[in-house]
């Protein structure tokens, strides 16, 4: 039994058919696969409304993508970013952080940059909780680190904005233990920011990679029940009883493969440990609404632009050209992520493109006052979801509970990006959570 069909589990079950156990049912509550990834439309053109790049260095959505025969394309570098941090703007190539910062700036920034390196060293993204200091670091907030180490104002305004997009969340809410668990995952800060080769922002997919998830889904065939939401689960040393919305099964294993803030939404007979329960109620969803706004042609182009704008004085940041190779119409997409998501969760859609476009206009003219379309996606407001892009644990969590999220109880497995020690929160940490909790299932 494998409950959810976001990659992790539709990866599980792919792993177990590889092994020649095809035994067995997805319980998908949604109507659709794919989890935190989903497929949109703008004019006449098919895009993700969820997650949707890809690193070089990801090898386990790399290897799908090829197995399905989609193709990435890398995200667009030629041409100035646009910087417009502690109200000083700056133009130049989009990884250079540094520079952008000026003299005094950069040199800030590099500093810290260092000391975090030095704090993820001893880090093991398999135990977190055991690095040598995870006391104090899980009782410190990303913001507090930021405020006592990072001696500049441009660069610690430049922290604090990246901390929020790449986590969907506030510095002040997120525990630095597990800040430097989640960049030392992905591969360092540098990684984690970068659209340029090896950075986690560097590929799309021709088709997006919902697709990907669709194809997924095919080869499982009618093992696949959609609306199927899970009530309750009980379990014994024998196997589990599973009731859903598609009726009640039996089965020797489950996996277990939901958002990990959404698990207390299942009732458990016997009740798990409380350890285990514990971090779950504790992890927090981050905020996100995604936004993509189409025009006649990517305009910026002609100024020297490549379409990036990062700025920490406004709720739309980062904003990217992601125009696929050879279409002559432009497209961006951007976000309002952590605090500015949940404050314009409430707003219409109609304001926030007007919030958009005019900050567009402020850097690329006034041609960008009349896109062709525009269209969001509040990830805050997805019922099986919670928020994306995924779960961040407040301080405290970790050093207490976080050796709780993985291990198997009794029958039961437990998979999801959030579970993975490699890429938490991405898709490759999906698809990897999947494949270990299958070869776990097997064992």
């Amino acid at each position: 039994m494998i409950v959810g069909a976001g990659f992790a589990g539709l990866s599980a079950a792919r792993t177990l058919m590889a092994k020649g156990q095809d035994d067995f049912v997805i319980l998908e509550a949604r109507d659709r696969v794919g989890g935190r990834t989903k497929l949109g439309r703008i004019g006449d053109l098919g895009i993700d409304l969820g997650g949707m790049w890809m690193a070089p260095g990801q090898t386990r959505l790399r290897r799908l993508a090829a197995h399905y025969r989609v193709r990435p394309y890398p995200t667009h570098l030629d041409g100035n970013a646009i910087f417009r941090i502690g109200k000083r703007e700056r133009q130049g190539p989009r990884e250079d952080l540094s520079r952008l910062l000026g003299v005094g700036g950069g040199l800030a920034y590099l500093l810290a940059r260092w000391k975090l390196e030095r704090l993820m060293a001893p880090l093991d993204p398999e135990r977190p909780w055991a690095h040598p200091e995870a006391g104090r670091l899980d009782a410190m907030t990303v913001e507090a680190w930021i405020a006592r180490n990072v001696l500049h104002a441009l660069p610690r305004a430049a922290f604090r904005t990246v901390c929020t997009t790449v986590l969907c969340a506030e510095p002040s809410e997120i525990s630095l233990l597990f800040f430097l668990h989640y960049l030392k995952s992905g591969g360092g800060l540098d990684v984690l920011i970068s659209s340029d080769t090896g950075g986690a922002q560097n590929l799309l997919f021709q088709g997006g990679v919902h697709q990907i998830s669709r194809l997924m889904a095919d080869e499982v065939g009618e093992r696949l029940r959609l609306e199927a939401a899970v009530s309750a689960i009980e379990w014994h040393d024998g196997g589990v009883i599973v009731q859903s919305e598609a009726g009640r099964f039996t089965a020797r294993k489950a996996i277990v493969a939901v958002p990990s803030t959404l698990l207390q939404r299942i009732r458990f007979t016997p009740e798990l440990p409380r350890p285990k329960m514990a971090v779950h109620e504790r992890l927090t969803m981050g905020s996100s609404i995604k936004f993509w706004v189409l025009y006649d042609a990517p305009f910026w182009r002609d100024r020297a632009l490549n379409g990036l704008v990062l700025r920490d004085d406004v709720p739309t940041t980062p904003i990217m050209d992601v125009t696929p190779p050879g279409q002559d119409q432009g497209l961006l997409v951007g976000f309002f992520d952590g605090a500015h998501a949940i404050r314009y969760a409430g707003h219409s859609r109609e304001d926030r493109r007007n919030i958009v476009v005019e900050m567009l206009a402020d850097h690329f003219g006034p041609d960008a006052l009349q896109p062709l379309d525009y269209v969001d996606h509040d990830w805050t407001g997805e019922e099986w979801s919670g928020g994306c892009y995924g779960a961040f644990a407040p301080p405290g969590v970790l050093t207490r509970y976080g050796e709780h999220l993985r291990p198997p109880i009794g029958p039961l497995h437990w998979a999801g990006t959030e579970t993975s020690a490699e890429w938490t929160g991405y898709i490759e940490g999906a698809i990897r959570s999947g494949e270990r909790a299958a070869r776990e299932s097997l064992r």
